[in-house]
């Protein structure tokens, strides 16, 4: 099936999507960073900034998925995921799954139970749960076996011999009879909702512990003389979407339960609220804690996201016809050809010339300025960044002079103090002076990406109008030019930087402050020594000033403020938050640095790595009062 509109905008985890179509799309490559021990018993829970793939992973393990990747296990672009799901032992090549995945949202009904503290509220908290988990278990066993209709699950008996004494839930024999039993329990706590002021109905027990999970795992289902769904995994999703106290009430309850099945709790890091800024984990042997947004942050990892990332665009790539094109990398060129920027190129050599002219009386730089003039001469990008790291490190040095001996510096000298961070920073000096296109390339787009699926698909699909128009026009093959990706990304860019007011709670307080972060960066960026190469991307807020900003009314009201746009920044993947740790001159603090996309809108590196140390007070004034760049700081002068 091929897509009539932008295949980038498909969101995956929409139950619209297929069930063939979800196992299409799906990259198997998410499931080499799952943890060996994903699939035992104890709580494991999933945390990240929307878009990062939560949904979209547990989706993978219900029945209807399952089904779909064992239906299609001899085909060749979904082998690679059936052999995965069969290392895992969660498929086999000669019967149809036989994981029991059940899936619950907390999306809906709820945040709806009443706020007030109580054994009572608590009961009923409970009873919806236990009867949802029961009623999805039983619809979910029904769709793997493959049932037509839900009055098949009369078909399935139910043995409760190695069920402890349960009070919410009865001993029913039949499936379809519990089913129909959850469908009238659920009705009846809803019923309890709407009559809340008087006593709880003695037909709602108020329950001491989360029953449902506890028959879950114990209970046994038979059908046609044989047990089936005997390996089971509880994915409890949208956690964030529950009050507070009933989200701590069900995850402390659950690890104390250590359960014999695993269940996977899945959440928008924005459920920690302020307990972001104090790093707070609580992860032991009951309970995992899994960061999706920093899944790709080791050593390999970027190179694993980018193999990760091309898997994605290019299985939705083969679902259009619109680009006749085989893999979405084809349709970006990632080399810069210096005729195209001839008339950028020959400007950057003449201002090289002019900054460089109040040098050429000095014989402390004789050899450097000679070895430049061989580059002068060629019009070629090349060239030109050779130009432009000499002219970093003649400002480093003239800055220094006064702690060196006036000597004739040599061609070593400067290849000595070269290197690629420095080249970098020429880069990106030449992109901000010149115009010469930066922003480019699958690998930049990945980064761009911030190792967030849905970030990704978004840049993608940008870059995917630009291709759909050259079709359009019929401009020689799809490919996009280096300046035609960075024009369409850096807008992009601009739309997610402008839309933040409109989907955050603070949102204008929390532009106001990224972009007075990205103005603060760029200053400190494109100083004419390159003293950061080859740039500043975060600010940190020290381990003293973290304590003080987080100290009950130390910097009142605007404290508080603060407290919530730095939590919320760093739960919607608009900050990305980093420890750093104590050296033997400075404290360990936390570093908050730039969404890459959003760096590209101020024009900043895309590596992480640089920062610079602020206080409370000045990201107070930022938030409430926008810090704009300085462009001096581009006058080598």
């Amino acid at each position: 099936m091929a897509y009539n509109a932008n295949p980038f905008l498909e969101r995956m985890s929409e139950r619209t999507t297929s069930d063939m179509e979800f196992v299409r799309l799906f990259s198997p490559k998410i499931l080499e960073k799952l943890a060996d021990d994903a699939f035992d018993g104890a709580v494991h829970v999933f945390r990240s900034a929307p878009g990062a793939g939560k949904t979209t992973l547990l989706r993978a393990f219900t029945p209807p998925a399952l089904r779909a990747f064992w239906h299609s296990r001899n085909r060749p672009e979904l082998s690679e995921s059936f052999q995965k799901l069969l290392n895992r032992g969660l498929l086999t090549e000669g019967e149809s799954p036989q994981l029991l995945g059940v899936y619950l949202s907390c999306a809906s009904g709820y945040a709806d139970l009443p706020s007030s503290e109580g054994l009572q509220q608590e009961g009923l908290f409970r009873a919806l749960l236990d009867c949802r988990i029961v009623l999805r278990t039983l619809r979910s066993l029904g769709l793997l076996l493959g049932f037509s209709t839900p009055e098949q699950l009369a078909e399935v008996s139910l043995d409760h011999s190695s069920l402890p004494n349960l009070q919410g839930i009865p001993a029913i024999a039949n499936a379809l009879e519990l089913s129909t039993w959850a469908e009238e329990h659920e009705q009846r706590v809803y019923a309890q909702l709407d009559t809340f002021m008087g006593p709880v109905n003695a037909a709602l027990p108020a329950q001491f512990r989360f029953e449902g999970v506890l028959w879950l795992q114990s209970i046994a289902f038979i059908h046609e003389g044989r047990s089936v769904g005997g390996k089971r995994l509880l994915m409890v999703d949208d956690m964030h979407k529950l009050r507070r106290k009933q989200r701590a009430l069900l995850v402390d309850e659950l690890t104390v339960m250590r359960t014999s099945i695993p269940i996977w709790l899945a959440e928008r890091t924005v459920a920690l609220g302020t307990e972001l800024l104090s790093q707070g984990a609580r992860e032991g042997r009951d309970l995992r804690e899994y960061n999706l947004d920093r899944l790709w942050s080791d050593a390999k990892g970027m190179n694993q996201f980018i193999s990760y990332a091309q898997n994605i665009l290019d299985r939705r790539m083969k679902n259009q016809d619109a680009v006749p094109v085989g893999s979405f990398t084809q349709c970006l060129r990632d080399e810069l050809v210096s005729s195209e920027v001839r008339t950028q190129v020959a400007q950057g050599i003449e201002r090289f010339r002019s900054e460089v002219e109040r040098h050429q009386s000095k014989q402390r730089y004789a050899q450097w300025l000679a070895r430049a003039d061989q580059y002068t001469s060629d019009q070629n990008l090349e060239s030109l960044l050779e130009l432009y790291v000499t002219r970093i490190l003649l400002v480093r040095d003239e800055s220094k002079r006064q702690l060196s001996l006036d000597l004739t510096l040599t061609e070593e000298e400067l290849e000595d103090r070269d290197s690629s961070q420095v080249r970098s920073a020429a880069e990106l000096f030449m992109h901000e002076e010149l115009g010469i296109p930066y922003y480019f390339g699958f690998e930049r787009l990945c980064v761009l990406a911030t190792s967030n699926v849905e970030e990704l698909l978004g840049l993608a699909a940008a870059l995917y109008v630009g291709l759909q128009a050259k079709q359009v026009l019929r401009k020689s093959e799809p490919i996009l030019s280096p300046l035609e990706q960075e024009k369409l990304l850096r807008e992009a860019a601009a739309r997610k930087r402008d839309f933040i007011p409109k989907s955050h709670t603070e949102g204008t307080r929390a532009q106001r402050l990224l972009d007075s972060i990205g103005a603060f960066c760029y200053d400190q960026t494109f100083a004419p020594n390159a003293p950061y190469a080859p740039g500043v991307t975060g600010v940190r807020l020290s381990r003293a000033e973290l304590v003080k900003l987080t100290s009950p009314g130390a910097f009142g009201p605007p404290g508080l403020v603060l407290q919530r746009v730095l939590a919320e920044c760093a739960a919607e993947n608009l900050l990305v938050q980093r420890e750093s740790q104590a050296t033997g001159s400075r404290d360990s603090g936390t570093v908050f640095y730039l969404n890459r996309s959003l760096c590209a809108h101020y024009g900043l590196p895309l590596q992480m790595g640089g920062w610079r140390d602020v206080t409370v007070g000045e990201l107070m004034r930022w938030m409430e009062r926008r810090l704009t760049p300085s462009r001096k700081s581009l006058e080598t002068s």
